[in-house]
């Protein structure tokens, strides 16, 4: 779970930058403490948005994939292709 915290923290501060320029047009470590916090959370928010979108996506797949009698699941294919090195 680390590396998934690592990654979600890294997506986080990406998305802080971005809105810390776009918005005051400064880095984000050069934004004062209080707009800090803000930034972050809206960050965070923004992510936590784009992540429930990914997760419901690929869900939806899986249904989609069990309603077409495929069988095949998104898990299926994605052990398949580690056992096969991609």
């Amino acid at each position: 779970m680390g590396a998934v915290n690592r990654d979600l923290e890294g997506r986080t501060s990406n998305k802080a930058e971005e809105i810390a320029q776009q918005r005051y047009g400064r880095e984000f470590g050069d934004l004062p403490a209080s707009l800090q916090m803000q930034t972050w959370m809206e960050a965070e928010n923004e992510m936590k948005n784009q992540l429930a979108s990914e997760r419901d996506f690929i869900y939806d797949g899986m249904r989609e994939n069990r309603r077409n009698g495929t069988g095949e699941t998104l898990w299926d294919r994605l052990e398949l292709d580690r056992r096969l090195g991609k």
